[in-house]
């Protein structure tokens, strides 16, 4: 029922009003970093709460905020809620299954697929449209199966035997971290 409900551009602090940067845009390069390997926790964070807050884009209002723990605690709490749109299970999966997690987008590379999606379907035009985070994220899982990222996604995700298929999803599959990829050359180098 999240959705229905109007969308939140402020978040209350220590009993305060505070403004966040709702931008999909944002949230996407917030989600980029935690992803990254070579980023570490504290840069995550830093990160995070510098573009979340507009208040803290100074790296001196950042380095006040750390002096109050208990205000620093509240902060990253409000943007982790904001970035699982407001619901604690947003990115978890319950039961067991036979699907893995391998990833089946990335902002990076399906940004066109991702941009005509949007512009065919809703008429919305990522470049220069400013998109709530939680409204993004609700269209982006509402995408018709005949656009061609659904069709990307679906390919990445099959998992049958049908030859066609296991084709299209190595054309398709995305690239692995720069780390893993260094880690499998070193062996196919040690092998030969």
């Amino acid at each position: 029922m999240t959705m229905f409900r109007k969308l939140p551009y402020f978040v209350i602090l220590q009993g305060r009003k505070n403004k966040i940067n709702v931008d999909f845009r944002n949230m996407i390069s917030f989600e980029n970093i935690l992803q990254d390997k070579s980023v570490s926790k504290s840069e995550k964070i830093e990160y995070g709460l510098r573009h979340f807050y507009p208040a803290f884009f100074s790296l001196e209002n950042y380095q006040q905020l750390l002096y109050r723990p208990k205000l620093y605690k509240e902060a990253c709490d409000k943007m982790i809620w904001f970035y699982k749109c407001g619901r604690e299970d947003y990115h978890r999966t319950t039961g067991k299954s036979n699907k893995s997690n391998k990833q089946i987008y990335s902002y990076e590379y399906d940004d066109e697929y991702i941009y005509g999606a949007f512009y065919e379907q809703y008429g919305i035009n990522l470049a220069y449209d400013k998109v709530h985070w939680w409204k993004f994220k609700a269209l982006l899982k509402s995408l018709k199966d005949d656009t061609e990222f659904v069709k990307i996604k679906g390919y990445r995700a099959y998992t049958g035997e049908d030859k066609n298929m296991i084709e299209l999803r190595k054309y398709w599959e995305l690239p692995l971290p720069i780390e893993e990829q260094e880690r499998l050359d070193k062996i196919y180098e040690a092998l030969k």
